[in-house]
């Protein structure tokens, strides 16, 4: 397993454990915040072409793929980032608004979260070989 793979681990998982406790905490400020964001096409052009870097970097420090479960989980990170990035530069106003309706309900919004934080404790531990 390469040092990117592991230090890619350690950084995503803090990170994902560290916003699925913000997105537990401050719900009704995040589902307040996200119509706006779609109204914001320079936003939504500058993350997106931040989001394809990533997803190449991940891609590129990571493998396309892996032989075992982290490698892979971290290149399916790379994949997904690379396709958000990409979507988010194709993706109109109205189809933006659509999704982020979607993604408000109280369903999809605490599968996201639940997602969030096991994929951070997963990848945590798995970096830092706990």
């Amino acid at each position: 397993m390469s040092a990117f793979t592991i230090y890619f681990a350690q950084l995503a998982g803090l990170y994902f454990l560290i916003l699925g406790v913000i997105l537990l905490v401050r719900k009704r400020a995040i589902i307040d915040l996200m119509p706006n964001i779609a109204e914001n096409q320079p936003f939504i052009f500058f993350a997106g072409m931040i989001r394809i870097i990533i997803g190449l970097a991940i891609l590129i420090g990571n493998g396309l793929w892996g032989s075992s479960a982290l490698p892979i989980v971290v290149a399916l990170l790379g994949w997904v980032t690379l396709i958000r990035g990409i979507a988010m530069l194709l993706v109109t106003p109205d189809q933006q608004r659509k999704l982020i309706g979607f993604w408000r309900q109280d369903a999809f919004y605490f599968a996201t979260v639940a997602l969030v934080v096991v994929l951070g404790i997963y990848l945590a531990r798995a970096g830092f070989g706990l």
